[in-house]
Parts: C-alpha cells; structure tokens; sequence
C-alpha cells in the first residue's frame, strides 16, 4: 500500500459524512497519512515519549507469551478493539499487524526488535494524521523467579501543527499504560 498526504478538500470531497462533522479545510484527525518508520533508536530520541515501568509477578516467558498473541490485545491494553498478525509469519523481526482502535482507526505496525524474551518493538507503517511517526517498545527484565520487571514505552514523532497537543496528551498515553500493565498481569494470571 502506499500512502499519500490528502489534502482537506480531497478528503472532505471522499468522506461526505465527516464533511459535516468538521469545518472544510481542515484536517480530519482520523485521516491516514504519509507516515515515517523508524528504527529502534527513535524510542529514545522521540519528541513525546510516554512511558510507564511495572512489575508483573510471572517470568518473562509467560509475559513474552501474552505480548505474542496478538488477539489477546483487546482483552488487556485499554482502547484496542481488534489486533491481527497481517504477515506469514505474524511474530519476528519485519512482521507485521494491524491494531484497531475506537471509531474504527486502524494503526498499521512493523516489528523492528524482537529478542525473546526480553526486547519487542513496532514502528507503525500506517497512522492517523496528526502523528508522522511512531515506535513502541517494550523490555522485560526478570526481578527473580516470578517477578517481571515491564518497561512500555511510546514515542511519537507528531506532525509539527500538532506537537504541543501530543506532548499534552502524553500524559493520558501514560494513563493507559498504567492501565495495560495492571491488566497485562490479570492476563498473565488467567493463563496459569
């Protein structure tokens, strides 16, 4: 697939129901537009990161699992309504999945890391106007036996009218990471 910025007009003219709900000659924020992959170093040199850091009381293999299946995605990380593996085979560096979000958005990523059971990372290939770029990383560090120390990490790269928006909302990004690593171990726990 490729993408291409779309300017307001052609998109108003292709979406007639959004024309209503917005002023002409503005951007819709769930248009998909050109969108810039980037490397795992992006995680930390990113202009908004968002990050939370939580203990799961599972080895990292068991969280390694539930990180892997992607289906399971909508049971722990708040928000995400669908999340499938669009690559044969759907785990491993260059794979690749789609992550459905509220009003139907859909993010497409790209595995860029995958060390089990300790590093996975994506880049989205695919996301909504107001974001440019987009690297979510996350790394397991065993604490002993059962515990698992979870580092999750976002780091987005926002189109320049909307930086100072993003970097105010990094903070309810954070929110929902507080969220998925509490859930992330209710679901760790299900599987035993």
């Amino acid at each position: 697939m490729v993408l291409r910025e779309v300017d307001a007009k052609e998109w108003h003219a292709a979406n007639e129901s959004a024309t209503r709900a917005t002023r002409p000659g503005t951007w819709h924020p769930c248009v998909m537009a050109a969108t810039v992959p980037k490397d795992l170093d992006f995680a930390d040199d990113a202009p908004v990161i968002a990050e939370r850091v939580g203990v799961v009381s599972a080895t990292p293999k068991e969280v390694w699992d539930v990180l892997c299946d992607h289906e399971s995605w909508v049971r722990w990380f708040p928000k995400v309504k669908g999340c499938v593996a669009t690559s044969d085979p759907g785990s491993g560096v260059g794979s690749t999945r789609d992550v459905t979000l509220p009003g139907g958005i859909t993010i497409s990523e790209r595995f860029i890391a995958w060390e089990e059971p300790r590093v996975w990372a994506f880049t989205a290939t695919a996301l909504p106007a107001p974001v440019e770029s987009l690297v979510e990383c996350i790394t397991l560090r065993p604490l002993d036996d059962n515990r698992t120390e979870v580092t999750y990490r976002m780091a987005f790269g926002p189109r320049r009218p909307f930086t100072p928006l993003m970097k105010l909302a990094s903070g309810s990004m954070g929110k929902n990471l507080e969220q998925a690593l509490r859930q992330l171990e209710v679901e760790v726990a299900s599987r035993r």
